[in-house]
């Protein structure tokens, strides 16, 4: 059972890298393309191969579910996409790396109305915890700044959150694979939707050919192999833990967009970044931990 969990975890773990590299090189594309835009070539690549990979497993499954099983997790999965993509448009990729990892704010509470799970009232200093590194991160030279861009990061946070959650109860009555191509196709049409009312086509014919690379690199890697390690993650752990996991993610994204980007911090910013990494780590500890004496307590 431990060898088998770990394969998951490592999962997560690659997820993150993934993504680490994902949220940098998005800014770089975005010089000729706009986030809507990008968007909807992304997951017109990703919805094209899941149902080439998947067509047919596809029509089978959703025949005996119904609509709200996968429609949840979908459209928290287009919003988390969604807002995410805008913040990195505005706001530094380092910042948007910190902010969007944080579900475990908000999993939690989620987990204890969708499951009717305990709230395990001892993470409220942890929440804190978090909070003040939140309030620290967002200070820059010129004080604290809490703009759209970083609203959109959080609002992402609260999204994949819901992807977590709902996820995990969708699982329950089909595979991975049949999820992440409904979370694809639901959130290809709302990009396409956004780019037609929001953006212009007149944007598609300056769009540089680095541009097209990021958004096959975002569609391949952060969209069809990220989603489905999730989603296989999601059903051998609980969706809490996989929200401790993805906390790496920031510390990928803040030396890549270092490296990429010549990002820094301030040494509030930083100072935040560090709190809020050592209380994601001290709460996995202890989510570990109590597991550890669950398992020796049977």
């Amino acid at each position: 059972m431990k060898e088998k969990k770990t394969k998951y975890i490592l999962f997560i773990l690659l997820q993150s890298l993934v993504y680490g590299i994902g949220n940098p090189i998005t800014k770089v594309a975005y010089e000729s393309i706009t986030p809507f835009w990008l968007l909807a070539g992304r997951f017109a690549v990703t919805s094209l191969i899941y149902a080439a990979l998947f067509g047919g497993r596809v029509r089978r499954q959703i025949k005996h579910t119904v609509i709200m099983d996968w429609l949840l997790p979908a459209l928290c999965c287009a919003g988390a996409y969604i807002s995410c993509n805008l913040a990195l448009d505005i706001a530094p990729a380092t910042t948007v790396g910190f902010l969007i990892s944080l579900p475990v704010l908000f999993t939690p509470a989620l987990e204890s109305v969708v499951f009717h799970r305990p709230y395990d009232v001892r993470r409220l200093p942890i929440q804190l915890v978090l909070t003040v590194g939140l309030f620290l991160l967002c200070c820059g030279e010129s004080g604290f700044t809490f703009g759209f861009g970083e609203a959109l990061a959080l609002f992402d946070a609260f999204c994949v959150a819901g992807i977590l959650v709902f996820g995990e109860r969708a699982l329950k009555k089909m595979d991975a694979a049949v999820l992440s191509s409904m979370q694809a196709f639901v959130t290809f049409g709302l990009s396409v939707l956004g780019a037609l009312l929001l953006d212009d086509l007149a944007v598609l014919k300056g769009v540089q050919w680095e541009a097209w690379a990021v958004v096959l690199y975002l569609a391949l890697g952060c969209t069809v192999l990220a989603y489905l390690l999730q989603n296989y993650a999601v059903a051998h752990l609980r969706a809490g833990t996989v929200s401790m996991l993805q906390c790496t993610q920031p510390i990928l994204t803040a030396v890549i967009s270092y490296l990429m980007l010549g990002e820094t911090l301030s040494a509030a910013g930083l100072s935040g970044g560090v709190l809020i990494l050592a209380a994601l780590l001290f709460d996995g500890w202890r989510e570990s931990r109590k597991s550890r004496l669950s398992v020796g307590e049977k």
